[in-house]
């Protein structure tokens, strides 16, 4: 992985145009050898992250090979400089002993220890609401915790949220936690449709790695599960289903990749503790919601094969209900696809799993902003975002529940 910090000059974002046979194969073998980082990849399109001292020399391969390139990114070390004003300078000082934690709002972003305390709270003011679960540990031994929120009506349908499964990610878990908020706060305004859920909300699936995020290497994706020389599993290819289909397309089987995909599905603590949770939950759940940054997309299955699954329209219809929402919020455009359709082959996804294996009818991955500054996206955006993507997700509740009613099976899907 190319290590980035703000002392790192000139480290630049490039927008690549994949216009050839073999041009993403050849991309992503710069990022196994870590000449690059591969921050996006798309259907004809990839961006890529490369450190000064290596522009040239990438540049010059790039053009051999009839690669073309645009610079979307000039300096990252802005950006990070920018952002580590807000939230990194002030965290890294900052001690981890009890009670020394800075308070959880949407201002800023926010370390593991902010994000725990915060559902900790939660359960202490609502304790008839909420009620936190510790569903496993990480690799290094960290905490894996869910917030569960419920009226405890046993009618109820589960609703899945998480975020943070790649920790670079960082509006995935300040969104993510907003809902959270906003949901057991109002809980008692809420219409049926929300209050009707069990809601299971995990906001960091992969502490380990946010952590690192904040300590390290601001652009870590993986899980901190170490092989050999190389670091990490892309947990997010991890899932069993279309685990290691379409071979190098859909994930990698080398240790040092970007997309590495494990050596076995669910080898990860982090993914089997979602799988563990999600299969023995006494809830019939209804949505699973994977939240994701960035390109403004709302995703659906499937990640593996290009074939549309059984129920693209209905979730089709589902997205797009999300994406009137939104647009009607602040006025985003966000895109509603397969994962196919819009981005390329993702094999063993976690919604990929959730509507296959478990049957969760309505799965979406969502890619939240933005299209501009990419993963380092302005603390000033964090509180727009997430009152569109909450306004998305209630709107979805309430399309589910005129397609479901009760525990009885949906009309439309399985």
């Amino acid at each position: 992985s190319v290590k980035v910090a703000p002392s790192v000059p000139n480290t630049q974002v490039w927008e690549v145009r994949l216009l050839k046979e073999g041009h993403r194969h050849f991309v992503k073998t710069l990022d196994t050898v870590g000449a690059i980082n591969i921050w996006k990849e798309e259907r004809s399109t990839m961006d890529i992250m490369v450190n000064g001292p290596r522009a040239a020399q990438v540049a010059g391969i790039l053009h051999e090979r009839d690669i073309p390139y645009s610079i979307a990114i000039p300096d990252v070390a802005v950006l990070l400089e920018r952002e580590q004003g807000h939230a990194l300078s002030k965290t890294f000082k900052r001690s981890s002993t009890f009670g020394d934690h800075k308070k959880m709002d949407w201002q800023s972003y926010h370390r593991l220890d902010t994000i725990y305390e915060f559902m900790d709270n939660l359960v202490i003011e609502y304790p008839y609401l909420c009620s936190v679960i510790v569903i496993g540990k990480s690799s290094e031994g960290r905490d894996i915790k869910m917030l569960k929120i419920s009226n405890g009506n046993e009618n109820n349908v589960g609703v899945w949220v998480d975020g943070a499964i790649h920790p670079r990610e960082w509006i995935s878990p300040a969104v993510v936690t907003y809902i959270a908020d906003r949901i057991v706060r109002t809980f008692n305004e809420q219409p049926e449709s929300v209050t009707n859920k069990d809601w299971y909300i995990l906001p960091v699936m992969n502490p380990d790695g946010y952590e690192y995020t904040h300590t390290h290497d601001r652009m870590w994706r993986k899980n901190r599960r170490r092989f050999g020389e190389c670091v990490g599993v892309d947990l997010n290819r991890n899932f069993s289903y279309g685990f290691g289909e379409k071979g190098e397309e859909g994930s990698s089987d080398d240790p040092g990749n970007v997309f590495y995909r494990g050596p076995k599905a669910f080898s990860e603590p982090e993914t089997a503790a979602v799988r563990r949770q999600i299969l023995e939950a006494k809830t019939n759940f209804k949505v699973f919601l994977s939240f994701h940054s960035y390109g403004e997309v709302i995703i659906f299955p499937w990640g593996y094969t290009s074939e549309p699954c059984p129920d693209y329209v209905e979730l089709l219809e589902g997205g797009t209900a999300m994406a009137k929402a939104i647009f009607n919020t602040n006025g985003r455009t966000y895109k509603v696809g397969s994962t196919k359709d819009l981005m390329y082959y993702a094999s063993g996804t976690s919604i990929d799993w959730s509507y296959a294996v478990t049957n969760i009818p309505y799965s979406y991955m969502i890619e939240l902003r933005g299209k501009t500054h990419r993963f380092l996206l302005p603390k000033e955006e964090i509180i727009s975002t997430s009152t569109e993507i909450l306004n998305g997700v209630l709107r979805l509740m309430d399309f589910v529940d005129r397609r479901c009613t009760g525990t009885q099976s949906c009309v439309c899907p399985k």
